[in-house]
Parts: C-alpha cells; structure tokens; sequence
C-alpha cells in the first residue's frame, strides 16, 4: 500500500511501526474485527495472527496508536488510508474520535 503525501512522514510512528506498517495492520485488523462469523477465540487467533504477518507485537502497535493521538492530523490521514484500504469512502469513519463534526449548511 502506498501512502498519499499528506500519510506519508518519512519516519516511523514508533520505532518498528512505519506510517504504511500501520495503516495495513490497522485494516488487516478492522477486518478481522467485522467478521461476524469469527467466534471470541477465532477473532483472538486472527489479531494475532495480523500483528505476526506485520512483524509486530501487541505492545509496538498500541504505542503507535498512542503517539498518533499527539500527532492528530497524522493520525487523520492514517485512518483515511485504512477505510480506503478497506474499501470505504474518506468521509465514512475517517474522523479522529472526539472530533466535531462541520454543519453542513
């Protein structure tokens, strides 16, 4: 997957964790997460199965998260290039949580 310039930072999020690194695993994991026909232990067995096919631990990948909610407009791009890794549309989910939403008037 290749990022946009806006997702693009030309350094890792953390050390190990790429901005692209991320953003597969994120949406790797998200699928994972809808599978309704996955029962509790299927679904435990597919995260980690995620995080082994992207080469990380469950510790590197939640440090990640945590150091994008101090880096909001990376983060806003990340999670725009995992909906549409996942085939939704910018405007579907793309914004941070706690974010506003515009009137659209």
């Amino acid at each position: 997957m290749t990022l946009g310039a806006s997702g693009c930072q030309g350094r890792d999020i953390v050390p190990g964790v790429s901005d692209s690194t991320f953003v597969q695993t994120m949406a790797a994991l998200r699928r994972v997460a809808s599978d309704s026909t996955l029962g509790d232990s299927a679904r435990a067995h597919g995260r980690d199965s995620v995080l082994r096919q992207h080469g990380l631990t469950a510790t590197q990948f939640e440090r990640a998260a945590r150091a994008l909610a101090d880096d909001p407009d990376r983060a806003e791009a990340l999670f725009q290039a995992v909906n549409r890794a996942n085939g939704a549309s910018d405007s579907a989910g793309a914004r941070r949580p706690g974010a506003r939403r515009r009137p659209l008037h």
